[in-house]
């Protein structure tokens, strides 16, 4: 199966594809994965269960919060199962089931009770790449990957993962206007050198129109020897109605950034702008993500990442809401498998996204854990 390379940035963690599994090299007399391998076929079983405690002040009105219950204060909490059938010809048919969980309650991790509510796809793959057909990460998704400096840890925290184009599974105030999978999709996804292109189509399902709920997108990462850099352009059609009435948008997104490492520095810059226009309203909302930042892996062991991800939005009402958040990250790595994570973070927010109506909010947040991944 083709597949668009996580680059750690990290010490001393075993490296995970986009998908969330675990690439075939295991870390000496350990295996990364647990394998099957009934004649020409395999199937394997990986996870990561991260569980810390974090304390925010001005949560809200009423103070600071300190708590425990999370999917994932920095690595998102997962289960999966994906297998492999060699079929002949330099191809193979391939699924991809993964779930999400929340390690301080056990529960699922969305409210809407999807069981395989991060990947739930299945496809064929050949020398011309892979097509993939279910619920996905979205190539936005997958392209942003290569220029986020955190490579989507505390997403909770970070907007990006809910900034990119997706099917909206919930409200979050700071760049979601989508969300970071799609369902119903088809995906391509082709490596040609040192180009990987990407390509979906998502069903919107909806009666009586082929556009109502339909995204599409186009997407290219491009890595050669220390630099990397990617765009993708989304187009779709959500449901933006916060009542009972229908309203679809006339949705864009376009992302584009860069990354450079060279021994244990690495940089990364980007920028997602999304506009939403509904035609029936004559409203435009808006969300811009623009972001910097870098990592200094000190040596096998301790890691430290740095970045500044500012946010800007437009509401129906013609309202801004914006944030300024900063974050500093380090690990400690006890193994090949296990991290100790300690984060700090400020945030300022005006606007109506303040969690204290009115005025500006000034936000300090502390995280410590311990992440495992299986």
């Amino acid at each position: 199966m083709t597949s668009l390379l996580m680059t750690q940035v990290y010490a001393a963690t075993p490296t995970m594809t986009i998908y969330g599994t675990f690439d075939n090299e295991a870390p000496k007399g350990q295996a990364p994965t647990l394998e099957i391998n009934p004649s020409n076929s395999s199937i394997t079983l990986y996870g990561t269960i991260d569980a810390g405690i974090r304390n925010v002040t001005n949560a809200s009105a009423a103070g600071s919060k300190l708590s425990m219950s999370s999917n994932g204060q920095y690595y998102n909490n997962r289960f999966g199962v994906r297998g492999e059938e060699d079929i002949g010809g330099g191809m193979n048919a391939h699924y991809h089931l993964e779930m999400g969980f929340n390690s301080g309650t056990g529960e699922l991790d969305n409210a809407e009770n999807r069981f395989f509510n991060r990947i739930s796809a299945v496809g064929i793959a050949g020398p011309l790449g892979s097509i993939d057909l279910g619920r996905q990460p979205s190539v936005a998704c997958k392209v942003v990957h290569a220029y986020d400096p955190f490579s989507y840890r505390y997403v909770q925290l970070i907007p990006l993962a809910g900034a990119v184009s997706g099917n909206a599974d919930a409200d979050n105030p700071f760049g979601k206007l989508g969300g970071t999978r799609f369902s119903n999709a088809a995906q391509h996804i082709g490596k040609f050198g040192n180009i990987t292109t990407m390509a979906e189509y998502s069903f919107g399902e909806v009666s009586g129109s082929s556009r109502a709920n339909s995204a599409k997108a186009v997407g290219f990462v491009y890595r050669s020897g220390a630099y990397a850099f990617g765009s993708a352009f989304t187009k779709q059609q959500p449901n933006i109605a916060t009542g009972g009435a229908v309203e679809y948008a006339d949705q864009e997104q376009l992302t584009f950034g860069a990354s450079w490492k060279s021994g244990p520095w690495r940089f990364a810059g980007g920028h997602i702008g999304t506009d939403s226009e509904s035609t029936r309203l004559g409203t435009l909302r808006q969300a811009h993500n623009n972001w910097f930042g870098g990592s200094y892996d000190f040596n096998s062991t301790v890691s430290m990442t740095a970045a500044l991800y500012k946010t800007k939005l437009g509401a129906v009402s013609g309202a801004i809401a914006r944030r300024d958040f900063l974050i500093i990250g380090a690990t400690y790595a006890l193994s090949t498998r296990t991290n100790l994570y300690a984060s700090a973070d400020r945030a300022n927010i005006a606007g109506f996204a303040s969690p204290i109506p009115g005025k500006q909010a000034r936000q300090t947040g502390i995280s410590l854990g311990i992440n495992h991944m299986f």
